[in-house]
Protein backbone atom coordinates (compact mmCIF):
# COMPACT_ATOMS: atom_id res chain seq x y z
CA UNK A 1 0.00 0.00 0.00
CA UNK A 2 1.95 3.21 -1.57
CA UNK A 3 -0.10 6.75 -0.82
CA UNK A 4 2.79 8.67 -2.80
CA UNK A 5 1.42 10.43 -5.76
CA UNK A 6 2.59 9.25 -9.23
CA UNK A 7 3.79 11.76 -11.88
CA UNK A 8 0.40 12.23 -13.72
CA UNK A 9 -1.46 13.29 -9.83
CA UNK A 10 1.71 15.66 -9.18
CA UNK A 11 1.68 17.49 -12.41
CA UNK A 12 -2.36 17.46 -12.47
CA UNK A 13 -2.09 19.14 -8.79
CA UNK A 14 0.64 21.80 -10.24
CA UNK A 15 -1.95 22.48 -13.09
CA UNK A 16 -4.65 22.70 -10.91
CA UNK A 17 -2.53 25.01 -7.79
CA UNK A 18 -1.61 27.16 -11.25
CA UNK A 19 -5.11 27.60 -12.35
CA UNK A 20 -6.08 28.38 -8.80
CA UNK A 21 -3.68 31.03 -8.88
CA UNK A 22 -4.50 32.80 -11.79
CA UNK A 23 -7.91 32.49 -12.32
CA UNK A 24 -9.69 32.05 -9.01
CA UNK A 25 -8.42 33.62 -6.41
CA UNK A 26 -7.56 36.76 -8.53
CA UNK A 27 -11.61 37.10 -9.03
CA UNK A 28 -11.88 36.58 -5.19
CA UNK A 29 -9.58 39.26 -3.97
CA UNK A 30 -11.37 41.57 -6.95
CA UNK A 31 -14.40 40.92 -5.68
CA UNK A 32 -13.90 40.42 -2.03
CA UNK A 33 -16.60 43.00 -0.23
CA UNK A 34 -19.44 40.90 -3.20
CA UNK A 35 -18.45 37.54 -1.85
CA UNK A 36 -18.62 39.25 1.87
CA UNK A 37 -16.67 35.55 3.29
CA UNK A 38 -18.60 33.11 1.22
CA UNK A 39 -21.94 34.52 0.19
CA UNK A 40 -23.74 33.11 -2.98
CA UNK A 41 -25.55 36.02 -4.46
CA UNK A 42 -26.76 36.11 -8.05
CA UNK A 43 -23.55 38.27 -9.35
CA UNK A 44 -21.20 35.61 -7.67
CA UNK A 45 -23.41 32.45 -9.15
CA UNK A 46 -22.43 34.59 -12.44
CA UNK A 47 -19.06 34.87 -11.66
CA UNK A 48 -18.81 31.55 -11.10
CA UNK A 49 -20.23 30.14 -14.02
CA UNK A 50 -17.02 31.75 -15.68
CA UNK A 51 -14.55 29.72 -13.98
CA UNK A 52 -17.10 27.10 -14.52
CA UNK A 53 -16.17 27.67 -18.05
CA UNK A 54 -12.48 27.84 -18.17
CA UNK A 55 -12.28 24.70 -15.67
CA UNK A 56 -14.19 22.82 -18.41
CA UNK A 57 -11.50 23.98 -21.16
CA UNK A 58 -8.67 23.09 -18.70
CA UNK A 59 -9.81 20.05 -17.88
CA UNK A 60 -10.99 20.05 -14.09
CA UNK A 61 -14.33 20.40 -14.08
CA UNK A 62 -15.39 16.32 -14.82
CA UNK A 63 -11.78 14.81 -13.89
CA UNK A 64 -14.51 12.76 -10.98
CA UNK A 65 -16.54 11.46 -13.66
CA UNK A 66 -16.06 7.92 -15.71
CA UNK A 67 -14.70 8.00 -18.85
CA UNK A 68 -18.61 7.49 -20.25
CA UNK A 69 -20.35 10.55 -18.66
CA UNK A 70 -17.51 12.00 -20.14
CA UNK A 71 -15.10 12.70 -17.43
CA UNK A 72 -11.45 11.80 -17.25
CA UNK A 73 -12.17 8.61 -15.40
CA UNK A 74 -9.13 9.56 -12.55
CA UNK A 75 -8.25 7.24 -9.75
CA UNK A 76 -9.70 8.23 -6.15
CA UNK A 77 -6.47 9.26 -4.87
CA UNK A 78 -6.03 11.54 -7.85
CA UNK A 79 -9.42 13.30 -7.54
CA UNK A 80 -8.65 13.36 -3.49
CA UNK A 81 -5.18 15.07 -3.81
CA UNK A 82 -6.92 17.32 -6.60
CA UNK A 83 -10.16 18.44 -3.95
CA UNK A 84 -7.46 18.78 -1.75
CA UNK A 85 -5.08 21.50 -3.70
CA UNK A 86 -8.80 23.67 -3.70
CA UNK A 87 -9.32 23.66 0.00
CA UNK A 88 -6.02 24.10 0.72
CA UNK A 89 -6.04 27.10 -1.39
CA UNK A 90 -7.44 29.59 0.79
CA UNK A 91 -10.75 30.05 -1.96
CA UNK A 92 -13.76 31.65 -0.09
CA UNK A 93 -16.14 30.19 -2.57
CA UNK A 94 -15.39 30.37 -6.06
CA UNK A 95 -13.15 26.92 -6.02
CA UNK A 96 -16.52 25.58 -5.40
CA UNK A 97 -16.68 25.98 -9.15
CA UNK A 98 -13.53 24.25 -10.59
CA UNK A 99 -14.34 20.37 -9.90
CA UNK A 100 -17.72 19.67 -11.23
CA UNK A 101 -18.40 18.01 -7.29
CA UNK A 102 -22.12 18.32 -5.80
CA UNK A 103 -24.27 19.67 -5.40
CA UNK A 104 -23.63 22.16 -8.15
CA UNK A 105 -22.34 19.63 -10.78
CA UNK A 106 -22.06 16.55 -12.29
CA UNK A 107 -21.61 13.54 -10.27
CA UNK A 108 -21.65 9.59 -10.94
CA UNK A 109 -24.96 9.11 -9.66
CA UNK A 110 -26.34 10.10 -13.63
CA UNK A 111 -24.90 6.66 -14.76
CA UNK A 112 -28.14 5.50 -13.70
CA UNK A 113 -29.81 8.02 -16.65
CA UNK A 114 -30.52 6.54 -20.22
CA UNK A 115 -29.14 7.58 -23.16
CA UNK A 116 -32.04 10.33 -23.74
CA UNK A 117 -31.49 11.68 -20.01
CA UNK A 118 -28.33 11.72 -20.73
CA UNK A 119 -28.30 14.09 -23.87
CA UNK A 120 -30.77 16.80 -21.79
CA UNK A 121 -29.43 16.51 -18.23
CA UNK A 122 -25.85 14.95 -18.59
CA UNK A 123 -24.60 16.86 -21.16
CA UNK A 124 -25.13 20.36 -20.62
CA UNK A 125 -23.66 19.55 -16.85
CA UNK A 126 -20.66 18.07 -18.45
CA UNK A 127 -20.33 20.98 -20.14
CA UNK A 128 -20.31 23.66 -17.71
CA UNK A 129 -23.86 25.26 -19.21
CA UNK A 130 -25.90 24.42 -16.31
CA UNK A 131 -25.86 23.07 -12.80
CA UNK A 132 -28.22 21.02 -10.52
CA UNK A 133 -29.02 20.28 -6.60
CA UNK A 134 -29.43 17.11 -5.11
CA UNK A 135 -32.75 17.46 -2.82
CA UNK A 136 -33.49 14.65 -0.68
CA UNK A 137 -33.89 15.95 2.96
CA UNK A 138 -37.18 17.16 4.19
CA UNK A 139 -38.57 19.13 7.15
CA UNK A 140 -40.18 15.76 8.84
CA UNK A 141 -37.57 13.41 8.00
CA UNK A 142 -34.33 14.83 7.99
CA UNK A 143 -31.60 12.21 7.70
CA UNK A 144 -34.10 9.22 8.08
CA UNK A 145 -34.12 9.02 4.19
CA UNK A 146 -36.98 6.39 4.71
CA UNK A 147 -39.07 8.93 6.33
CA UNK A 148 -39.64 11.00 3.20
CA UNK A 149 -42.96 12.29 2.44
CA UNK A 150 -42.72 13.88 -0.87
CA UNK A 151 -44.98 11.82 -3.06
CA UNK A 152 -45.18 11.57 -6.93
CA UNK A 153 -48.71 10.17 -8.02
CA UNK A 154 -48.92 8.97 -12.27
CA UNK A 155 -51.34 10.45 -14.24
CA UNK A 156 -51.06 9.06 -18.01
CA UNK A 157 -47.68 10.40 -19.01
CA UNK A 158 -47.24 12.53 -15.95
CA UNK A 159 -45.99 12.19 -12.59
CA UNK A 160 -47.50 14.69 -10.30
CA UNK A 161 -44.96 15.74 -7.65
CA UNK A 162 -46.11 17.33 -3.97
CA UNK A 163 -43.81 17.79 -1.11
CA UNK A 164 -41.06 19.99 -0.01
CA UNK A 165 -37.20 19.52 0.47
CA UNK A 166 -35.29 21.88 2.85
CA UNK A 167 -31.11 22.41 3.02
CA UNK A 168 -31.13 22.43 -0.29
CA UNK A 169 -27.48 23.19 -1.22
CA UNK A 170 -27.64 25.26 -4.72
CA UNK A 171 -31.06 25.10 -4.99
CA UNK A 172 -31.73 28.82 -5.33
CA UNK A 173 -29.83 28.81 -8.86
CA UNK A 174 -29.69 25.25 -10.61
CA UNK A 175 -31.20 24.83 -13.18
CA UNK A 176 -32.91 21.32 -12.75
CA UNK A 177 -32.89 19.12 -9.42
CA UNK A 178 -32.32 15.78 -8.75
CA UNK A 179 -35.55 15.10 -6.87
CA UNK A 180 -36.52 11.83 -4.64
CA UNK A 181 -39.93 10.87 -3.90
CA UNK A 182 -42.13 8.56 -2.76
CA UNK A 183 -43.93 6.87 -5.75
CA UNK A 184 -45.34 3.92 -3.52
CA UNK A 185 -46.52 4.18 0.24
CA UNK A 186 -44.73 1.84 2.21
CA UNK A 187 -46.87 -1.09 3.96
CA UNK A 188 -46.40 -2.24 7.35
CA UNK A 189 -42.66 -3.21 8.80
CA UNK A 190 -41.55 -2.01 5.01
CA UNK A 191 -38.71 -0.35 4.30
CA UNK A 192 -39.46 2.76 1.99
CA UNK A 193 -35.98 2.49 0.92
CA UNK A 194 -36.19 -0.63 -1.09
CA UNK A 195 -39.25 -0.43 -3.66
CA UNK A 196 -41.20 3.05 -2.73
CA UNK A 197 -38.47 5.83 -3.15
CA UNK A 198 -37.91 6.99 -6.81
CA UNK A 199 -35.75 9.60 -8.27
CA UNK A 200 -36.70 12.36 -10.63
CA UNK A 201 -35.19 15.01 -12.38
CA UNK A 202 -36.78 18.14 -12.51
CA UNK A 203 -36.74 21.39 -14.33
CA UNK A 204 -36.49 24.58 -11.70
CA UNK A 205 -38.60 26.32 -13.79
CA UNK A 206 -41.69 24.06 -13.69
CA UNK A 207 -45.33 25.60 -12.98
CA UNK A 208 -46.35 24.68 -9.47
CA UNK A 209 -42.26 24.79 -8.28
CA UNK A 210 -41.36 27.66 -5.29
CA UNK A 211 -37.59 28.11 -4.04
CA UNK A 212 -37.21 30.11 -0.57
CA UNK A 213 -33.71 31.06 0.52
CA UNK A 214 -32.65 29.83 3.85
CA UNK A 215 -30.43 31.97 6.06
CA UNK A 216 -27.80 30.70 7.62
CA UNK A 217 -25.71 30.52 10.68
CA UNK A 218 -22.91 30.77 8.50
CA UNK A 219 -24.37 33.30 6.25
CA UNK A 220 -23.91 31.60 2.92
CA UNK A 221 -27.09 31.80 1.38
CA UNK A 222 -26.57 29.09 -0.29
CA UNK A 223 -29.13 26.62 1.00
CA UNK A 224 -32.96 26.92 -0.54
CA UNK A 225 -36.74 25.32 0.87
CA UNK A 226 -37.99 24.31 -2.14
CA UNK A 227 -42.22 23.45 -2.50
CA UNK A 228 -43.72 21.32 -5.44
CA UNK A 229 -47.20 21.68 -5.62
CA UNK A 230 -48.84 19.63 -8.24
CA UNK A 231 -46.02 19.54 -10.40
CA UNK A 232 -46.02 17.65 -12.87
CA UNK A 233 -43.23 15.65 -14.33
CA UNK A 234 -42.79 13.88 -17.62
CA UNK A 235 -42.46 10.29 -16.89
CA UNK A 236 -39.34 9.86 -19.24
CA UNK A 237 -37.67 11.86 -16.18
CA UNK A 238 -38.04 9.43 -14.12
CA UNK A 239 -34.42 8.19 -13.46
CA UNK A 240 -33.34 4.43 -12.94
CA UNK A 241 -36.01 1.51 -11.98
CA UNK A 242 -39.06 2.96 -10.24
CA UNK A 243 -39.22 2.66 -6.59
CA UNK A 244 -35.04 2.08 -6.59
CA UNK A 245 -34.13 5.87 -7.27
CA UNK A 246 -32.37 5.80 -3.55
CA UNK A 247 -30.44 2.60 -3.75
CA UNK A 248 -28.73 4.26 -6.99
CA UNK A 249 -28.12 6.79 -5.14
CA UNK A 250 -25.95 5.45 -2.18
CA UNK A 251 -22.50 4.90 -4.08
CA UNK A 252 -22.82 8.44 -5.03
CA UNK A 253 -23.54 9.19 -1.27
CA UNK A 254 -20.37 7.77 -0.15
CA UNK A 255 -18.21 9.41 -2.67
CA UNK A 256 -19.66 12.51 -1.06
CA UNK A 257 -18.24 11.76 2.22
CA UNK A 258 -14.96 10.95 0.79
CA UNK A 259 -14.92 14.78 -1.14
CA UNK A 260 -16.18 15.98 2.85
CA UNK A 261 -13.19 14.03 4.43
CA UNK A 262 -10.83 15.90 2.37
CA UNK A 263 -12.06 19.62 2.19
CA UNK A 264 -11.50 19.43 5.98
CA UNK A 265 -8.24 18.25 5.85
CA UNK A 266 -7.28 20.83 3.00
CA UNK A 267 -8.98 23.67 5.08
CA UNK A 268 -7.44 22.53 8.13
CA UNK A 269 -3.75 22.76 6.74
CA UNK A 270 -4.83 26.15 5.53
CA UNK A 271 -5.96 27.30 9.27
CA UNK A 272 -2.90 25.75 10.75
CA UNK A 273 -0.62 27.54 8.67
CA UNK A 274 -2.06 30.99 10.33
CA UNK A 275 -1.51 29.83 13.65
CA UNK A 276 1.87 28.89 13.07
CA UNK A 277 2.72 31.98 11.03
CA UNK A 278 1.21 34.14 13.85
CA UNK A 279 2.98 31.94 16.66
CA UNK A 280 6.25 32.49 14.81
CA UNK A 281 5.46 36.31 14.42
CA UNK A 282 3.75 37.65 17.69
CA UNK A 283 5.57 38.57 20.15
CA UNK A 284 5.00 39.07 24.11
CA UNK A 285 6.88 39.66 27.08
CA UNK A 286 10.19 39.66 24.60
CA UNK A 287 9.86 36.64 22.89
CA UNK A 288 7.35 34.50 19.74
CA UNK A 289 4.47 33.22 21.39
CA UNK A 290 5.73 30.33 19.70
CA UNK A 291 8.31 29.94 22.45
CA UNK A 292 5.44 28.78 24.87
CA UNK A 293 4.74 25.35 25.28
CA UNK A 294 1.31 26.74 25.78
CA UNK A 295 1.15 27.67 22.42
CA UNK A 296 3.12 25.25 20.30
CA UNK A 297 1.83 22.31 22.37
CA UNK A 298 -1.60 22.66 21.58
CA UNK A 299 -0.45 23.78 18.06
CA UNK A 300 1.66 20.52 17.05
CA UNK A 301 -1.33 18.27 18.41
CA UNK A 302 -3.22 20.17 15.42
CA UNK A 303 -0.41 19.11 13.09
CA UNK A 304 -0.29 15.30 13.98
CA UNK A 305 -4.24 15.14 13.83
CA UNK A 306 -4.66 16.52 10.62
CA UNK A 307 -1.61 14.12 9.55
CA UNK A 308 -4.07 11.01 11.10
CA UNK A 309 -7.31 12.75 9.14
CA UNK A 310 -5.13 12.86 5.72
CA UNK A 311 -3.32 9.40 5.25
CA UNK A 312 -6.81 8.02 6.64
CA UNK A 313 -8.62 9.65 3.92
CA UNK A 314 -6.16 8.59 1.28
CA UNK A 315 -6.74 5.12 2.62
CA UNK A 316 -9.94 5.69 2.61
CA UNK A 317 -9.56 6.91 -1.42
CA UNK A 318 -7.32 3.88 -2.27
CA UNK A 319 -9.41 1.16 -1.06
CA UNK A 320 -12.09 2.26 -3.25
CA UNK A 321 -9.36 1.86 -6.24
CA UNK A 322 -8.97 -1.56 -5.20
CA UNK A 323 -12.71 -2.11 -5.60
CA UNK A 324 -13.85 -2.10 -2.11
CA UNK A 325 -17.02 -0.30 -0.92
CA UNK A 326 -15.10 0.90 2.45
CA UNK A 327 -18.51 2.20 4.15
CA UNK A 328 -17.03 1.84 7.39
CA UNK A 329 -13.97 3.60 6.45
CA UNK A 330 -15.33 6.62 4.48
CA UNK A 331 -17.58 6.86 7.83
CA UNK A 332 -14.20 6.78 10.02
CA UNK A 333 -12.71 9.35 7.32
CA UNK A 334 -15.95 11.97 7.21
CA UNK A 335 -16.43 11.81 10.84
CA UNK A 336 -12.93 12.06 11.95
CA UNK A 337 -11.68 15.07 9.45
CA UNK A 338 -15.04 16.91 10.61
CA UNK A 339 -14.07 16.77 14.09
CA UNK A 340 -10.58 17.54 13.55
CA UNK A 341 -11.23 20.88 11.40
CA UNK A 342 -13.45 21.77 14.43
CA UNK A 343 -10.51 21.38 16.29
CA UNK A 344 -7.94 23.05 14.51
CA UNK A 345 -10.18 25.89 13.29
CA UNK A 346 -10.72 26.31 16.95
CA UNK A 347 -7.11 26.21 18.42
CA UNK A 348 -6.10 28.76 15.79
CA UNK A 349 -8.52 31.26 16.54
CA UNK A 350 -7.62 30.91 20.37
CA UNK A 351 -3.76 31.72 19.06
CA UNK A 352 -4.96 34.42 17.35
CA UNK A 353 -6.46 35.83 20.10
CA UNK A 354 -8.86 38.82 19.12
CA UNK A 355 -7.97 39.11 15.35
CA UNK A 356 -8.94 35.11 15.19
CA UNK A 357 -12.32 36.63 15.90
CA UNK A 358 -12.59 39.80 13.53
CA UNK A 359 -15.02 39.20 10.90
CA UNK A 360 -12.30 40.27 8.16
CA UNK A 361 -9.81 37.09 9.32
CA UNK A 362 -9.89 33.98 6.97
CA UNK A 363 -10.41 31.72 10.45
CA UNK A 364 -13.78 33.34 11.31
CA UNK A 365 -14.97 31.99 8.20
CA UNK A 366 -13.54 28.52 7.87
CA UNK A 367 -14.82 28.62 12.36
CA UNK A 368 -18.07 28.41 11.16
CA UNK A 369 -17.51 25.79 7.88
CA UNK A 370 -15.76 23.64 10.90
CA UNK A 371 -19.25 23.50 12.57
CA UNK A 372 -21.47 22.67 8.95
CA UNK A 373 -18.98 19.79 8.51
CA UNK A 374 -20.25 17.87 10.93
CA UNK A 375 -24.07 18.30 10.01
CA UNK A 376 -23.99 18.03 6.17
CA UNK A 377 -23.08 14.74 3.94
CA UNK A 378 -24.50 12.67 6.96
CA UNK A 379 -23.87 13.79 9.96
CA UNK A 380 -21.58 12.89 12.39
CA UNK A 381 -23.51 10.78 14.35
CA UNK A 382 -24.71 8.53 11.25
CA UNK A 383 -21.35 8.31 10.64
CA UNK A 384 -20.66 7.22 13.97
CA UNK A 385 -23.43 4.66 13.37
CA UNK A 386 -22.27 3.58 10.47
CA UNK A 387 -18.98 2.40 11.65
CA UNK A 388 -20.92 0.63 14.72
CA UNK A 389 -22.78 -1.14 12.42
CA UNK A 390 -19.31 -2.36 10.97
CA UNK A 391 -18.12 -3.39 14.37
CA UNK A 392 -21.49 -5.61 14.55
CA UNK A 393 -23.01 -3.49 17.25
Amino acid sequence: MDFAFDDDTRLLCEALRKFLKTEVLPLEEKHKDLLDGGKMSDEVARIGAGIRKKAVEAGFYTVHLPKELGGAGLPYVTTTALREEIAMSGSVILGLYVIGDPPCGPTPLLMLCNDEQRERFLKPLVAGDKTTCFALTEPGAGSDISSIQTMAVRDGDDWVLNGSKIYISNGMHADFFQVFALTKKPGPGEDAMFGCISLFMVDADSPGVERKLMKSMGGDDFQAEITFKDVRVPASNLVGDEGFGFLGAAQWLSGERLMMAIQAVGLARYALAFGTEWAKTRMAFGKPIGKNQGVSFPLADCATQIEAARWLTYRTAWLLDQGETAMTELAMAKVFAADVLGKVADQVMQTLGGIGYMAEHPIERIYRMARVFRIGGGTSEIQRRLIAKGLGL
